[in-house]
């Protein structure tokens, strides 16, 4: 897509439909999120637990568990999205990937307990509750856990489709000047729809034909913006044998062959594996600090709150990080990738001296507002210096199995606690330990130590290759010149 067709009126449109797209993409996500983790561990409280054998779990401690499975989900999703693309590109891709969104909502509308009728005391009080008992005990213990599978399958593939669309029609030169203000819409999408969630009274089924409405309002942007990428010169460059390895099955070992043999992307993976590891565990301590301490009827409200600060702060930090690095270009990139676990760091402290719902909900609040934000951005950043090959083959083994290895981790982690450290109460019912939770706050500020190492590490190997590509480029000009002056 050369400049010399991409004129300004092309770029200024290109963008602002995909911004609106990628925007309503993350709206229904922060949707369902909130709606399937609050239906889930609605469904497992103190008197009602999830049984595996003689093991007794509590909905956090469930979850762990549906998220384990999700590493399957995940295969199963390359797998069809391998089979579609070989058939439908850009447009096509989000409407096969969209139409089965859509297909699937369907299906849950009919399912009991999303179908909700007013209750008679909510008629005579004027207002609907945004939850209620009789909705959660109303849904079937199979249905929960679909439609909370049904919430990852959904953001998986639909970013999948919006990355494939979005990479097959912007080359790399504009690239970077346009993928700033469309990943920002991913920024505010999340503002937008954790706020809504939690400010707008609606019951499951409405939810759901509002998540429909906006596919195909989603569709509807993937039209124009694929009449647009119609109207763009594309010259697609044929794989090179040096860039990508001839048989599919060499580029995990090829992958990890780059990476190891470089300190610096050994370090990349550490700070992917090392958030990984803390996100997951930080999100069970806030999962199972809201279950004891929420009522079950206000779970919902409490998460949507959370959810919401957390999306409104990292939209604020985005838009001044942005004002910050386009008058300030030559900022170092390892103060922007320490904002994340710092901020972990003292939200995990303040969580071990004081085992308290506000300290519970800050550090999910503190991982939301910089890994949504100025994290992503200065992760991307850090493979901006590398060769193509390191870009896609060694990018490619760090994002999707050095990712699914911290996540597995984390998870047989947190599921140790519940195990070992459970208790109940004065009535019987089980109950997640307070102990327990301060400990894993205790192996979070140990991570963050490891991670504070692989940050420095590739705050001075990137200054480096940045000192490197300067110098070529200064060098270029010269050699140019003076080959002119010698014809």
């Amino acid at each position: 897509m050369p400049n010399a067709h991409f004129s300004t009126g092309k770029k200024i449109a290109f963008t602002v439909v995909m911004f609106l797209y990628i925007n309503l993409v993350l709206t229904i996500f922060w949707i369902l999120k909130p709606l399937k983790k609050s239906m889930f561990i609605g469904q497992y409280d103190g008197e009602a637990t999830f049984k595996l054998g003689s093991l007794e779990m509590l909905g956090s401690s469930a979850e762990l568990l549906a998220k384990g499975m999700n590493l399957l989900i995940a295969f199963l999703l390359v797998v069809f999205l391998t089979l579609v693309t070989r058939l439908a590109k850009r447009q096509r891709l989000t409407y096969c990937c969209m139409g089965l969104v859509i297909a699937m909502t369907f299906y849950f509308i009919l399912q009991p307990g999303f179908s909700y009728q007013e209750s008679t005391i909510e008629k005579w009080l004027g207002f609907r509750t945004q939850f209620s008992m009789e909705q959660l005990t109303a849904l079937s213990e199979r249905t929960v856990w679909l439609f909370y599978w049904f919430g990852d399958l959904y953001i998986s593939l639909m970013l999948a489709a919006f990355f494939s669309f979005l990479h097959d029609t912007v080359d790399l030169k504009n690239a970077k000047q346009l993928y700033g203000f469309i990943v920002l819409g991913a920024v505010s999408g999340g503002a937008v729809g954790s706020t809504y969630f939690r400010f707008w009274e609606m019951n499951n089924q409405q939810w759901l034909q509002m998540i429909i409405g906006i596919g195909v309002v989603i569709c509807a942007l993937a039209f124009v913006a694929g009449c647009l990428a119609r109207s763009i010169p594309h010259h697609e460059l044929k794989p090179s044998p040096n860039d990508v390895p001839r048989k599919k099955f060499n580029a995990a070992i090829e992958g990890a062959s780059l990476v190891f043999k470089s300190r610096y992307l050994i370090a990349i993976a550490g700070i992917v594996g090392f958030y990984e590891v803390t996100s997951e565990v930080l999100d069970y301590q806030f999962t199972a600090m809201t279950e004891r301490f929420v009522p079950k009827e206000e779970i919902g409200s409490h998460f949507g709150t959370v959810y919401a600060i957390g999306n409104v702060a990292a939209l604020v930090i985005q838009l001044g990080f942005s004002i910050f690095a386009a008058n300030f270009p030559k900022y170092r990139i390892h103060w922007i990738l320490l904002a994340l676990p710092l901020s972990i760091a003292l939200s995990s402290l303040f969580f071990i001296l004081a085992p308290i719902l506000i300290a519970g909900s800050l550090l999910k609040i503190s991982d939301s507002t910089f890994a949504y934000s100025v994290n992503q951005t200065g992760r991307e950043t850090l493979y901006n210096p590398l060769s193509r090959q390191e870009k896609y083959v060694a990018r490619a083994f760090v994002e999707v199995f050095v990712q699914r290895t911290g996540k597995v981790a984390a998870l047989f982690i947190a599921l140790l606690v519940p195990i070992f450290l459970s208790t109940r109460n004065e009535t019987g019912q089980l109950e997640t330990s307070l102990l327990g939770l301060q400990l894993l706050g205790g192996f979070t500020c140990i991570i963050i130590a490891l991670w504070f190492y692989c940050v420095r590490i590739v705050g001075r190997k990137f200054e480096a290759l940045e000192r490197e590509h300067k110098s070529t480029e200064n060098q270029a000009p010269d050699q140019a010149q003076s080959a002119n002056s010698s014809a």
